[in-house]
């Protein structure tokens, strides 16, 4: 019987969504966490045996509708991670997470790049590539963990916060990365002209904040704009709809003009968990995104494993795992402990005590932001035919996936033997 191509494609689509709802009994009964088991699936039913096909995988996650399910799955997942904001947490742990989130970044993705050069022979451009695209990660996977053995609120609030922001940092990384690269292409083309008007240093600077203050400033007025509407028109069951919209149309907007859509739709986020009157429909509607964001997760994990072949399996797994251990253990420890302490020599900061560092310089598992930037050079490459990103792309999104499944697999393990380690049941002063 002959199969379209377009009914095989959701064919795909419904087998997949159909895996994910398995990963929850079963992650349930090996006493593990869900997403290695997202991951695992991928494996199994992509180039394992072929079910779910390398070339729909990789279209699915970064080509669907224009931008991929990848993008549209991270805008739902940080719109509503973004709902769990605390104003307090944010206001007192700032510098650190700041610090975190750019002096730690910056050196994780410098420093991952150093690495990958040398492991592979590619230029330090490639290496950077793939350092700004793991450099955001997701401690906020192992919250189970920090609260069963109960860390305490600067430790896991500064870790929380940093995963919270350093998405949209990552995402800038990487444009500047790709610009270097292809000057020419589309995808950095803001920062291009940046670069040649004002040179690397002033052009990165300047990026880095318009890209951070315009989306945030426009995200803030939104998300009152939502509010005020409701409160004025009362839509009901149909605030979901509202906000899904509105969320999507910053998402369009700011794309169409080459500006980071994200730290826009975390600020809408913010406002909307933090000011609107928690009604019964704002309950609905925290409860709507918290599943469409649990589902988008799930489908980008299952890719992750999926867009691997057989070959890259077989030729990456030595390297993707000497790769994922001095990501996780030398060059994570480094960037935590460079960023934390920068501000040590000041009165007025918060400091962390060295048990406090060490912890979370062993916690920072890699997640959906990875995964969806970890195409981007190969597709850029492949649209644009641009030698280099053809050349090392399927390198850089191999090892991009051993570096997530790796890092979630072990630090689920040992993240809560290292908490009560260091901690043990002392909740102490929270600041040292």
């Amino acid at each position: 019987m002959f199969i379209s191509t377009i009914t095989y494609e959701y064919y795909e689509i419904s087998f997949i969504l159909i895996i994910a709802a398995f990963s929850i009994p079963i992650s349930r009964k090996a006493s593990t966490v869900y997403i290695p088991v997202l991951i695992v699936f991928g494996l199994i039913f992509g180039p394992v045996l072929g079910l779910i096909s390398h070339g729909f995988a990789i279209y699915l996650l970064s080509s669907f509708g224009t931008v991929g399910i990848g993008l549209l799955g991270l805008v739902i997942i940080l719109y509503y991670e973004s709902h769990n904001i605390n104003p307090r947490i944010l206001r007192r742990y700032l510098y650190k997470i700041a610090s975190l989130d750019t002096i730690g970044m910056v050196i994780t993705a410098v420093g991952a790049g150093i690495f990958f050069s040398i492991l592979t022979g590619a230029p330090f451009i490639i290496g950077f590539l793939f350092g700004a695209i793991i450099s955001p990660n997701r401690p906020r996977i192992t919250d189970t963990d920090l609260q069963k053995i109960k860390i305490r609120d600067d430790v896991s609030g500064t870790l929380i916060g940093e995963s919270l922001f350093n998405d949209p940092l990552g995402i800038i990384l990487l444009t500047i990365g790709i610009a270097l690269t292809a000057p020419s292409v589309s995808y950095s083309m803001l920062f291009t002209f940046l670069y040649n008007h004002t040179g690397i240093i002033f052009g990165s600077i300047s990026f880095l904040m318009l890209e951070i203050a315009v989306p945030s400033a426009i995200g803030i007025g939104l998300g009152f704009i939502i509010i005020y509407l409701n409160r004025y028109f009362n839509f009901e069951n149909l605030l979901v709809a509202l906000t899904l919209g509105i969320v999507l149309f910053e998402f369009t907007s700011l794309q169409a003009i080459s500006i980071t859509p994200f730290p826009a739709i975390i600020a809408t986020g913010a406002i909307v968990g933090n000011y609107s009157d928690k009604s019964i429909f704002w309950n609905r509607e925290t409860s709507f995104n918290e599943n469409l964001s649990f589902m988008a997760q799930s489908v980008i994990f299952i890719l992750l494993g999926s867009i691997l072949t057989r070959v890259q399996l077989i030729n990456y797994i030595f390297f993707g795992f000497i790769i994922s251990l001095l990501v996780i253990f030398v060059i994570r420890p480094l960037a935590v402990f460079a960023s934390l302490s920068i501000f040590d020599f000041s009165k007025n900061i918060i400091k962390f005590d060295t048990r406090s560092k060490i912890f979370m310089s062993l916690v920072g598992p890699r997640g959906v932001v990875p995964v969806v930037l970890s195409t981007v050079p190969f597709v850029i490459g492949s649209q644009d035919h641009i030698k280099i990103l053809i050349q090392y792309g399927a390198i850089i999104y191999a090892s991009v996936s051993f570096v997530v499944l790796i890092s979630i697999i072990l630090q689920t393990i040992y993240v809560p033997y290292i908490g009560r380690i260091l901690f043990g049941d002392d909740k102490g002063d929270e600041v040292s």
